[in-house]
């Protein structure tokens, strides 16, 4: 069997959705959508993205397995990083356990630290992708609960609109302040795409007072309240999740789940009596870091911190194009 791997290319699009989708049928019994072919679709879009690094495995013309990885800006220790995301990974069921994969993401991870890359993150199978050099346990997707009692909060006057082009400045310059010093934390781009709802599990919103903008949203739309991410422009942070708390009347308890260290969250709600706040900031083992770069002494500094336990482990926040997969199972 004499499998070729190589960059994707127009043409493949077709047969590497397919891939996806035959490789995912099925994880899910109870519900037959696959989202995997519009993320690789929707990661497209990234400003970033570089076909060398969207990588078929070729058997007689046909393509039978794909990787992608996705180059994104990462902040690691207060440091700029270039890194990617490592998923989703696919080969067909019928050539499945014959080491394409392997030969796939090894081919990936090469060409990745040929670019400059320093780092690979996934979310994966914790039996699996130690092999391939990933480290177990290093980051959180969450940092903090907090239980809200009503009344309060500044609220009056408050309203919501989707995202546009217009905002994308702001809401960088808010991402920098908020994020540009933390241990670890993903850029999710300069495009308005990169802040939009891609997903109706998700709603991305900039929320208003009498025209201003006051901060960025972005939440899921049903469920517990589970906010993937709140940028301050000119407002505060309980008055804007006291506005979305407000939007879902039907909650209780009035708890949200936050990707902000439990700290930062405490010191906006100074004193208060009306609020609990519970640190949520704890890694699973399937969120999984592999050091590209040597070299860069930063993120091996942080899986080693990390590791020993001197530091908490960082908050990733994954871009909107992954919102694709939320209410698989509503």
């Amino acid at each position: 069997m004499k499998v070729t791997v190589r960059g994707e290319r127009v043409s493949d699009y077709s047969q590497i959705a397919g891939v996806n989708y035959e490789a995912f049928l099925g994880w899910h019994p109870d519900n037959p959508y696959v989202a995997e072919p519009v993320i690789v679709d929707l990661l497209r879009h990234n400003a970033l993205f570089d076909p060398e690094l969207s990588l078929v495995a070729e058997l007689d013309g046909e393509v039978v397995g794909h990787v992608l990885l996705s180059p994104f800006r990462f902040v690691v220790l207060g440091q700029e990083q270039p890194g990617v995301v490592l998923g989703p990974v696919g080969v067909r069921p019928g050539h499945q356990k014959a080491g394409i994969g392997t030969m796939l993401i090894e081919e990936g991870h090469k060409r990745a630290a040929a670019k400059g890359f320093a780092l690979s993150v996934l979310c994966g199978h914790p039996e699996y992708y130690p092999r391939f050099g990933y480290r177990t346990g290093l980051f959180s997707l969450a940092g903090a609960r907090v239980r809200m009692k009503p009344g309060g909060f500044d609220c009056s006057g408050l309203e919501e609109r989707p995202v546009s082009a217009r905002d994308v400045p702001w809401i960088v310059e808010a991402w920098e302040r908020e994020h540009g010093r933390d241990s670890l934390a993903l850029f999710p781009g300069t495009g308005v795409s990169s802040w939009s709802s891609h997903g109706p599990g998700t709603r991305c919103s900039v929320v208003l007072r009498q025209g201003t903008p006051l901060g960025y949203v972005r939440y899921e739309a049903a469920g517990p309240l589970r906010v993937k991410e709140i940028l301050r422009n000119n407002g505060e942070l309980p008055d804007l999740l006291a506005f979305i708390l407000a939007r879902r009347r039907e909650q209780k308890p009035r708890e949200v789940y936050l990707p902000l260290p439990e700290e930062a969250v405490r010191g906006q709600f100074p004193e208060s009596e009306r609020v609990d706040i519970v640190d949520e900031q704890v890694a699973n083992e399937a969120f999984m870091i592999k050091v590209l770069d040597d070299s860069q002494t930063a993120v091996k500094e942080y899986c080693l911190e990390t590791e020993r336990k001197s530091i908490k482990p960082g908050i990733v926040v994954f871009p909107p194009m992954f919102d694709v997969d939320d209410g698989r199972h509503e």
